[in-house]
């Protein structure tokens, strides 16, 4: 690996997180792997010990690294990732591994949270929270008029994290910042396909209006047509790419 060119200083301990992540998320250390000793690992990263040392800690904590005295600093199992982790699903997004499978266990993921998150808001609700789903809804629908594609996806997370605060559910809440990541990677296969954008605009005006008349069964059954949707989508999608 090319040693890098050395950052501002306050900025190391991010950099080496995301330069170190995204290394290992993409499989440059594989599972196992046990990481060059610190000096080495600091020259080849141009950064001082101490920010690479805060770094290994921050990675340790999303499950990717585990240290151990005359152990070394090991990548750990796949299966022990954090996937529910913003930074993670990030890198997992930005790397060329983005499996088929991958994206289909996140749409998988979504189907278990979203709807039962659209059911409890339909019940729980309150004019704030409704105000601000359909203010999301006002903007995806602005986005698709004006084909800015930025907006509309900024809109779209915007509409989804309303609904789980609308749950007044303190762990779904704390779902927000990795249904977002799920959100990023969805819109590099789903938002840009020819029936896409419509379609969902009228199953999200479906589901704000349920959730703002208190219709709980039927917010979860078209946020379930939203995402069922979206999955014919990405295996149509992937069943274009040419196999390995």
């Amino acid at each position: 690996m090319l040693t890098q060119p050395k950052p501002n200083t306050r900025r190391q301990v991010p950099y080496v997180v995301q330069s170190l992540g995204k290394q290992i998320i993409s499989g440059d250390y594989d599972s196992g792997d046990t990481l060059p000793i610190e000096p080495e690992l600091a020259a080849i990263l141009g950064v001082g010990r101490n920010a690479l040392r805060e770094a290994v800690k921050v990675l340790a904590g999303k499950g990717l690294l585990s240290t151990a005295p005359r152990s070394g600093t090991k990548v750990r199992p796949r299966e022990d990732w954090n996937m529910l982790d913003p930074d993670v699903l990030s890198w997992y997004a930005s790397c060329k591994i983005n499996s088929p499978k991958f994206i289909l266990d996140l749409t998988e993921m979504r189907r278990i949270i979203e709807p039962e998150a659209a059911e409890l808001a339909a019940m729980r609700a309150e004019r704030n929270d409704i105000s601000q789903i359909m203010s999301a809804y006002e903007a995806m629908e602005k986005s698709v008029k004006e084909n800015n594609f930025d907006d509309y996806m900024t809109a779209d997370i915007g509409f989804h994290d309303a609904i789980l605060m609308a749950t007044h559910n303190a762990v779904l809440a704390n779902l927000r910042n990795a249904i977002t990541a799920f959100l990023k990677i969805n819109f590099t296969v789903v938002a840009h396909h020819p029936s896409a954008a419509s379609d969902n605009l009228e199953r999200h005006r479906k589901i704000a209006w349920a959730i703002a008349a208190g219709d709980a069964k039927k917010a979860r059954t078209v946020t379930l047509e939203l995402l069922d949707q979206n999955r014919s989508i990405i295996e149509g999608e992937i069943a274009k790419q040419p196999e390995d």
